[in-house]
């Protein structure tokens, strides 16, 4: 799910992903990623407005090192919310592409 490597003995990675789930399973799992990471998005970018507001009131009151270090922190949360969503929208491409690889079986009704 978050795509760094594990040593082989590794059962669990450093995101708190447990490794050896089912398919289905990461599908979930992938799927809740991906729904969070686009409701949080709104969120930061509303939020980041307000800094953007914030930091021009400050900066015309004199008071420029507050606000810039909100808007800065709320920036950083947005590049690791896209770069969230990227990873989440690539695993679920690889999980598709491995789905489409297998054959099908094809059952003729009698």
């Amino acid at each position: 799910m978050c795509h760094r490597s594990n040593s082989g003995s590794a059962w669990q990675c450093g995101c708190g992903y447990e490794l050896g789930q089912s398919i289905e399973n990461v599908r979930t799992l992938l799927r809740g990623q991906q729904t969070s990471a686009w409701v949080l998005l709104p969120m930061l970018l509303v939020l980041d407005l307000a800094a953007v507001g914030g930091v021009i009131y400050a900066a015309m009151h004199g008071l420029v090192v507050n606000p810039m270090i909100i808007f800065g922190a709320l920036i950083t949360g947005i590049a690791r919310t896209v770069r969230k969503l990227r990873i989440t929208r690539e695993s679920l491409r690889q999980l598709a592409k491995r789905d489409a690889a297998l054959p099908t079986a094809i059952v003729h009704k009698r």
